[in-house]
């Protein structure tokens, strides 16, 4: 979490003084409101998925979750976990909360990578307006080729970094271990 902090910070501090040396001190305090602004829009977002993501922890039990999602479901985990990332609408302020609870939880790490790839490939919310803007056979040439992804993604995730799940379950707790402690 730190690491993150300081590179975030060093990335602004870059953008600032390029910024400044582009158009003027006048910059950074439009960088700020622009950047409150959004802040402001996003809370309300935010704090819906991380409780969403809370009661996914505490309503569905590591049990149900270890056999729908964990190391003993295989493939139908993987298939699962792309059918609820197809499902669940939002943006990333969605579903990652989402994907961390899961891992928490129990699941595998190939049905939550399968649950993030199909979020970001076959969302349901998306496709009325891919449809309006792209066509409906584009639309479906797409999800035709991209139906694959997930599921192959989850097979190779849990073939290559089975036990990366929990180093990644690990580092969660971890964070929210040092949040707990502020």
């Amino acid at each position: 979490m730190k690491n993150n902090i300081i590179i975030m910070t060093t990335v602004t501090i870059i953008l600032a003084v390029f910024g400044v040396v582009q158009q003027g001190p006048s910059v950074i305090t439009a960088g700020i409101i622009a950047g409150a602004k959004m802040l402001i829009q996003v809370i309300p977002l935010l704090a819906a998925a991380f409780v969403l993501a809370g009661m996914i922890q505490v309503l569905i039990s590591k049990e149900l979750i270890n056999k729908w999602l964990g190391k003993d479901a295989g493939l139908k985990g993987i298939l699962l976990g792309a059918v609820a990332g197809a499902l669940i609408p939002g943006g990333p302020y969605v579903f990652y909360p989402i994907a961390a609870s899961f891992l928490l939880s129990g699941a595998e790490i190939g049905a939550v990578l399968a649950f993030v790839v199909a979020k970001n490939l076959w969302t349901i919310s998306r496709l009325p307006m891919e449809v309006a803007l792209m066509g409906p056979r584009l639309t479906a040439i797409r999800y035709i080729v991209t139906f694959v992804f997930p599921i192959l993604v989850g097979l190779i995730a849990n073939l290559f970094f089975r036990n990366y799940g929990e180093r990644v379950t690990e580092q969660i707790k971890l964070m929210q271990t040092v949040g707990d402690k502020k």
